[in-house]
């Protein structure tokens, strides 16, 4: 498009409006639609001296007034625009005899497709000639030449011979006019070359083209460095003079027009737009310029590959391309921009590349551009992840905030590089301290005097060796004055090998140290009991000795010494008297070994702990008639480790010798089984039995019950008065 022109109706420049005033020409400004938006003095004339003025300001309906017929006109029109092709010769006659000349000029928007408006130039081509008639034809023709901004310059013969040349071709090519004209192309110096830098010879230049082949040249573009030293770019146009043709053969006509500036504008122009694409197309972030109505003017790639779209669906409105859950916050949030002037940043909906919904951070704004509709640049940011993670956050503080609630530990944060010290509310709770934030000093006064010293010790020794956990126990100064006993154990946290935070978890141990207390009040007692048990009973078993030593081996004895001292005086009965002694002490000599062998532990070791108990069977039937029964599997004897077979061969006799003192029993079950690693022993009789739930004086039973539980087994006894005894005896087999 011309390049003085511009389109923006709304605030034109008033040097602007004064030239296209003062032009003779009728200028219409059209939008992509030709409908009217600005035109000149002379196009007011002309649109008011219609008879027929269209109703609307469609230059379309005017051109059809004015040329009626010539419907070409409109047709060239949309092809221009179509095509982007200036259309300047377009020749009208209308009914009134004159003849206008119709030129059309497009202006779209930098580096995009879009068209902004449209230029067209109506020429009255008689008023024109009428003009001219009054300037003498010589005048006018030098004048008309050196007033070009374009070089001029009439060639002749195969070396292509300056026969004239204009005010600009002088100056373009460094010359004077007189040192031009009479010469060669070959004669004027400088250099020739193409547009991609090769260097192009005199008989590659156009006009000598012209000269040799007759071929007429449009806008070739070549670059050109005088004699001077400037370099030039030029657009070079060359045509063959008809009417010297017969006269002067070879005779043409060589225009060329600086076109250095425009070159080296297109050139930023289009390292601009180079870079523009570039640097949007490389970005990781959706980017885009839509117009007030919603439809796109520019999309980058990576908004094209997220939408699914293409270049050929530019210029397409949104609302066609969006699903309608999305369109309608997103041209909410465009109308804002619109109705403010001020950019915005939001939050809206969108898909990802992958294909599924997504968040994104939109900045959107006005761009600052003469186009008839107000156009809005927006980039957005990809935050899905962001969001999902910052909703991820507020669920881990809210579970934490509640877990430190519900937690019977105790939270803290420990920042040691300000020395400030967060606690939980549960651990206000706990020591009757109101305040969260605590510095290290009070908390360290707080703590017990024989543990403090101890703490900081191991605090130290673990940040010094970087150790990450740390775990410690201390007794902790509640605000009542009682002392809590916790456990606490924290993580630390290092930056560049300095500890920088630590984060941690309290427990409350004071009740499990006191039960702690309280269990080994317990298992002191009961040692002292077990002690006492295991006293009582030496004492018991030394008395059951002396009492079987004294009534029964003492007797004996006693018995045999009588028996010899009579046997002395008497001759004729000592032999039976002395046999009679011999019995006596044979006798204590059994009882010895009975008592022998009742207190020896090794006799299980020999011969296991059957025989050993049928002995205590037999014992038991000399002393009182009574039926007996027993029951053992001989393998246990192999099975059984030798503390247990004791165990039960003591329990057996310890039971027995109750029986025998007090049961007054005529029957005795004795049973010894072995099912799912356990093993059980009963004894069981018939005799008069006793009430359970009152205290007893022997103590039979704490030693039974003392026996069992050394190998970690229980004792069950039942019976009642009159009804009988079952004891029975389990005991774990690993």
């Amino acid at each position: 498009m011309n390049p003085t022109f511009t389109t923006n109706y709304r605030e034109m420049a008033p040097w602007l409006e004064s030239i296209l005033n003062d032009c003779q020409d009728a200028v219409f400004i059209t939008d992509r639609h030709f409908n009217l938006q600005h035109w000149n003095v002379a196009a007011e004339e002309l649109w008011f001296k219609q008879p027929d003025r269209p109703a609307k300001k469609n230059i379309v309906d005017l051109l059809n007034g004015m040329f009626p017929g010539h419907h070409e006109v409109h047709s060239q029109l949309q092809r221009a625009i179509a095509l982007d092709e200036q259309v300047e010769d377009i020749f009208v006659a209308a009914p009134d005899g004159k003849t206008y000349r119709v030129s059309c000029y497009t202006h779209k928007f930098p580096g995009t497709y879009y068209l902004l408006d449209v230029v067209i130039i109506l020429r009255d081509l008689q008023a024109t000639i009428h003009r001219k008639k009054e300037i003498r034809p010589g005048v006018l023709y030098k004048t008309l030449l050196n007033s070009l901004e374009e070089g001029v310059m009439l060639l002749q013969g195969v070396q292509g011979t300056i026969l004239s040349a204009n005010n600009k071709a002088c100056e373009i090519i460094g010359c004077t006019h007189d040192q031009l004209i009479g010469k060669n192309l070959i004669d004027i110096g400088g250099k020739g070359f193409r547009e991609d830098g090769f260097p192009l010879s005199i008989q590659e230049y156009p006009g000598m083209i012209t000269l040799h082949t007759g071929e007429i040249i449009r806008q070739r573009t070549m670059g050109f460095t005088n004699a001077k030293g400037r370099l030039t770019w030029l657009s070079v146009n060359t045509c063959l003079l008809e009417e010297f043709n017969e006269a002067v053969p070879g005779l043409v006509g060589v225009s060329f027009s600086d076109v250095t500036a425009c070159r080296e504008a297109e050139s930023r122009l289009t390292e601009s737009e180079y870079m523009f694409q570039s640097f949007m197309n490389n970005t990781h972030s959706p980017a885009w310029i839509i117009d007030e109505d919603g439809y796109i003017i520019y999309m980058n790639d990576i908004f094209k590959r997220v939408w699914k779209l293409s270049d050929s669906q530019l210029y397409t409105n949104m609302r066609d391309l969006m699903p309608k859950d999305m369109v309608e916050q997103y041209m909410a949030n465009n109308q804002r921009v619109l109705e403010t002037g001020q950019p915005l940043i939001t939050l809206e909906n969108s898909l990802r590349q992958d294909g599924t919904p997504g968040v994104y951070l939109v900045f959107k704004f006005l761009l600052q551009t003469s186009t008839p509709k107000r156009l809005i640049g927006g980039q957005s940011i990809d935050i899905t992840e962001e969001k999902r993670a910052q909703q991820e956050i507020l669920k881990v503080n809210e579970r934490f905030y509640y877990t430190t609630k519900a937690t019977s530990d105790y939270i803290w944060d420990w920042n040691i590089e300000k020395g400030t010290i967060y606690r939980s509310e549960p651990f206000n709770r706990l020591t009757g301290y109101t305040q969260n934030d605590m510095n290290l000093d009070w908390l360290l006064e707080k703590i017990h005097v024989d543990d403090r010293q101890r703490l900081m010790d191991h605090i130290n020794a673990c940040l010094l060796a970087r150790n990450n956990y740390w775990h410690d126990e201390y007794r902790f100064l509640c605000a009542d004055g009682t002392y809590k006993h916790l456990s606490d154990k924290g993580y630390i946290i290092y930056k560049d090998g300095v500890a920088v935070r630590a984060i941690g978890a309290i427990q409350d141990l004071t009740e499990k140290r006191k039960l702690e207390a309280e269990l080994e009040q317990q298992k002191e007692k009961e040692r002292l009991r077990i002690n006492q048990a295991m006293i009582a009973g030496q004492e018991y078993e030394r008395n059951e000795i002396s009492k079987e030593l004294h009534d029964n081996v003492n007797q004996i004895l006693s018995s045999a010494m009588i028996l010899l001292s009579t046997a002395k005086g008497q001759g004729d009965e000592q032999d039976q008297l002395l046999g009679k002694t011999s019995q006596y002490i044979n006798l204590a000599i059994q009882e010895i070994r009975k008592i022998s062998k009742s207190l020896n532990s090794s006799i299980i070791n020999e011969v296991g702990f059957i025989d050993p108990v049928e002995d205590i069977i037999k014992n038991m039937q000399l002393v009182r008639p009574m039926v007996v029964d027993f029951e053992c599997d001989p393998e246990l004897e192999i099975e059984l480790a030798h503390d247990v077979q004791l165990m039960m061969y003591r329990i057996i006799q310890e039971q027995t010798n109750n029986i025998m003192r007090y049961a007054e029993a005529g029957y005795v079950r004795i049973a010894i089984e072995k099912a799912d690693n356990e093993l059980s022993l009963v004894i069981q009789d018939n005799g008069k039995g006793f009430d359970a739930t009152k205290p007893t004086n022997g103590i039979g039973l704490l030693n039974i019950l003392n026996r069992a539980e050394t190998l970690g087994g229980t004792l069950t006894i039942d019976t009642k008065p009159m009804g009988g005894c079952r004891l029975e005896v389990q005991i774990p087999l690993d």
